[in-house]
């Protein structure tokens, strides 16, 4: 890769790694809150993570829960769980951040909300994980509600 391509690269997952921005107050723009299956995929080092991303309230387009994965990758599975705290920045898009309690560093996520007939889903999430020197590692997720309000 070139050092142009670094530079951009970079730029980008650090943009990304920003804390999350606080929300409004106003109404809420989509109702996120009950239990959604998690999937996630760690491009390097090689990892999947599987889980449960619980969303326990929301105030207009705040809103808090927990992500509980398994994390699996060469040295074998690893359980991370820890608070999310987020904001459904529209009807369509969301951001939030997980901050695993046996990491120092956060994982910020920033999915689009894709509803239809039969379940409501996050789909063509990333997230990137920061550390205090910058970013550590990324990767995409999805989730699909498996119940609600």
């Amino acid at each position: 890769m070139t050092r142009c391509r670094c530079a951009i690269l970079a730029a980008l997952v650090w943009g990304c790694a920003a804390p999350v921005s606080p929300c409004g107050t106003g109404p809420v723009p989509v109702d996120l809150r009950g239990t959604w299956t998690y999937q996630g995929d760690q491009s390097a080092p090689p990892a999947t993570l599987s889980g449960t991303l619980t969303i326990t309230s929301q105030a207009g387009q705040a809103f808090t829960g927990t992500l509980d994965v398994t994390q699996t990758d060469i040295s074998g599975p690893h359980p991370l769980s820890g608070p999310v705290t987020g904001c459904a920045l529209d009807a369509t898009s969301v951001d939030f951040g997980v901050l695993f309690t046996v990491e120092a560093a956060a994982r910020r996520h920033l999915g689009t909300v894709k509803m239809d007939v039969t379940m409501d889903s996050l789909t063509n999430g990333t997230w990137v994980e920061s550390g205090p020197s910058g970013p550590i590692a990324s990767g995409t997720f999805k989730s699909a509600r498996q119940s609600g309000p």
